[in-house]
């Protein structure tokens, strides 16, 4: 039944009406306020729904490029002083630590089990999982290994290798951190992976290249000799899947810039970077502050700059790695025309 208008009071009239338009606005309210409620959970299942896709593609991407040195690698513990300490060591897989000497090839047997160090034969422990032993380089010093599988290695000063006693897998992978040069044994059945922080990685069959990575670096650097590689840069960031790859042939060098993630191929007289291995650190067109850092590892020392120099400077030079610090000096002094002072105690050079 409706209310007749006609009969009624003005005054009930208008309060009648009031009421009813008090009415139709609290249900339009009630009505939004159900719509905004069921877009409000509606949103929230999508983006939860979008979270666990987002953390699932993380998760599968995590478990497809990782590898299990990569792995071992992740949850290991080695101090990074390392690089202070003033011998070369071989941790061996139950973490007994060896002092490795000067100018002493560590070299492995073809089954992995036996390893000469300090001419000495050392048995490891035999096991069906694969066993990881690590080199340790300090600064000032550099180390040479023979792997299971012939493979020969150089590292220099303040690197870390770790590696498989034994490559009983499909591959041969290593982990470096810091410089070496692979002169890598040919097996076209198990390619050789050299595996470094940044998601980066160089893959050969058999060739001779240097890796640079150390983590101080801006850039991590791969120059091959002789053969043939491949480098790989799988990019960081949680939308981001890309990976560059980049096909080496003698002559050139890879330089993967870490902040902008991105790899320039440079073609160059490689070679210098080679000749740390044979005792001496060669130099061509070099600016000055990437000599002294090279210099800092290589001799264990630290420059100090009184004076702003002109950094777009080079200089080409060579030093002996064997040679006194009073040398070296001379030779910098001779190669710049700076004033170089040495500092025995502190082991501080200063540039005048």
């Amino acid at each position: 039944m409706y209310p007749n208008f006609k009969i009624l009071p003005k005054e009930n009239k208008a309060d009648l009406k009031s009421r009813i338009a008090e009415s139709i606005a609290s249900e339009k309210k009630r009505t939004i306020k159900r719509k905004l409620l069921v877009w409000s959970y509606s949103a929230a299942a999508v983006f939860l729904i979008f979270l666990g896709f987002l953390f699932s593609v993380k998760q599968e991407k995590q478990s497809v490029t990782i590898s299990s040195i990569e792995q071992f690698v992740k949850n290991s513990k080695v101090d990074s002083s390392f690089a202070k300490s003033k011998t070369v060591k071989l941790v061996l897989s139950d973490q007994k630590s060896i002092t490795v000497g000067d100018s002493t090839t560590i070299a492995y047997d073809a089954s992995g089990n036996k390893v000469n160090v300090n001419n000495k034969q050392i048995k490891q422990n035999k096991s069906g999982e694969t066993q990881y032993n690590t080199v340790l380089v300090p600064y000032g010093k550099r180390a040479q290994l023979s792997l299971a599988d012939g493979t020969l290695v150089w590292l220099n000063s303040g690197s870390k290798l770790i590696y498989p006693t034994a490559f009983n897998t499909q591959s041969r992978e290593v982990f470096l951190e810091g410089e070496g040069i692979f002169d890598v044994a040919h097996n076209a059945a198990k390619p050789f992976f050299v595996r470094a922080a940044n998601n980066y990685s160089v893959r050969v069959l058999g060739t001779l290249f240097n890796v640079s990575c150390y983590p101080t670096d801006a850039k991590v650097s791969t120059a091959l000799l002789r053969g043939k590689v491949k480098v790989a840069y799988a990019k960081n960031g949680f939308f981001s899947n890309d990976t560059l790859q980049s096909i080496l042939k003698p002559g050139m060098l890879a330089a993967l810039d870490k902040k902008n993630q991105t790899i320039k191929i440079i073609v160059q007289d490689v070679e210098p970077l080679f000749s740390w291995r044979k005792g001496y650190y060669e130099f061509s067109q070099e600016k000055l502050p990437l000599v002294l850092e090279k210099l800092t590892r290589y001799y264990n020392v630290t420059f100090v700059m009184n004076k702003a120099k002109n950094q777009n400077e080079t200089y080409s030079g060579a030093f002996k790695l064997n040679d006194d610090l009073d040398k070296v000096v001379k030779t910098l002094e001779a190669t710049t025309g700076f004033d170089f002072v040495y500092d025995a105690e502190t082991r501080e050079i200063t540039i005048n």
